[in-house]
């Protein structure tokens, strides 16, 4: 008898130790990694955060036992920081947004990349995005005369960081913003008028050439290699079209490009010659000047290294013991 109260005195340690470990972690863990836009809605109380932020229904009631709000939810959006606590979270749900945020777009970002960070933020449902700038976005064509004859509106959609209020945020009035800012930006500062045909190509080599270099300086040498492979019909090579059917994000297709590097369609430019039907990305001003103003070189081939640097080749050879060099 003693032999068996023993054993349950020390199940009994174990688990509350336990417990004292998963609790602790649980309260001091961060739940929120990027800002984040939290909507209370007519019904909600704290116990709905639970399902907001996706964390333990149970270990979050017990942490509201031990730590019960000093406050009421009241309905409305609040902006919740990036690496936020739980504690850190519901402090923050006693101020309501009355002013604007930042979010920002990186270059060579797609549309898949942009849903996915307005989605993450709580601004839109997911897929939300996708499905206005590849459906749904005619109305915009009566503002912008450039987008007369497109089929997304992808590559158009300017990347740049911009001020937003969530509480009056509109899905149409933020892609209003960003076309705005890639005509003011690009279509205004242009010399020479353009076709629709001409602008499309133009836009659609020049999200090729976002992905494909980083470096500015290098930039109109890597469209020059590619405006050069157009012209003499060679297929472009550019892996950053591979995944692009695929419906994507940036990262998701550094895991996979390999396994569709031989996939056949119309984005893939290692199996098909000629540009993809679309935009891959929407690419900076500095790139689509960079691509317009390309410049002439020998070579015909291009890698980069494992330290990130370019290296540029004439013939295949070349390339090929550039591959050995570099590539380790």
């Amino acid at each position: 008898m003693k032999k068996f109260i023993k054993l349950v005195i020390i199940f009994f340690i174990i688990f509350w130790v336990w417990f004292f470990v998963m609790y602790n972690n649980f309260s001091k863990s961060i739940v929120v990694k990027e800002q984040k836009i939290i909507e209370i809605k007519e019904g909600d109380n704290f116990y709905s955060l639970s399902n907001m932020l996706k964390i333990d229904k149970n270990l979050f009631k017990i942490y509201l036992k031990f730590n019960p709000p000093s406050f009421d939810l009241q309905k409305w959006k609040y902006v919740i920081k990036e690496k936020s606590s739980l504690g850190n979270v519901i402090k923050q749900l006693q101020n309501p947004i009355n002013e604007d945020i930042q979010i920002t777009f990186l270059e060579g970002w797609n549309v898949y990349d942009i849903d996915e960070k307005l989605s993450q933020m709580g601004l839109i449902k997911k897929e939300e995005f996708i499905e206005k700038v590849t459906h749904n976005f005619k109305n915009f064509q009566q503002d912008f005369a450039f987008l007369e004859k497109i089929e997304t509106l992808e590559g158009f959609l300017y990347p740049d960081t911009y001020n937003i209020n969530p509480s009056s945020f509109t899905l149409d009035g933020l892609i209003y913003k960003m076309l705005k800012n890639f005509q003011d930006k690009v279509i205004s500062k242009w010399e020479k008028k353009y076709s629709s045909k001409e602008l499309l190509e133009i836009i659609i080599l020049s999200s090729i050439v976002e992905k494909e270099e980083k470096n500015p300086s290098e930039k109109a040498t890597v469209s020059g290699i590619l405006k050069k492979r157009l012209d003499e019909w060679w297929m472009l090579g550019a892996d950053a079209t591979v995944c692009y059917p695929h419906k994507l994000t940036s990262e998701e297709c550094k895991m996979v490009v390999s396994k569709y590097i031989g996939e056949k369609n119309d984005y893939n430019t290692r199996t098909m010659v000629w540009l993809p039907i679309t935009p891959i990305s929407n690419p900076s001003a500095e790139t689509i000047f960079a691509t317009m103003n390309s410049k002439s070189s020998p070579y015909y081939f291009y890698l980069h290294g494992s330290d990130g640097t370019i290296h540029y080749a004439v013939d295949n050879a070349w390339h090929e013991a550039n591959k050995s060099k570099y590539l380790k």
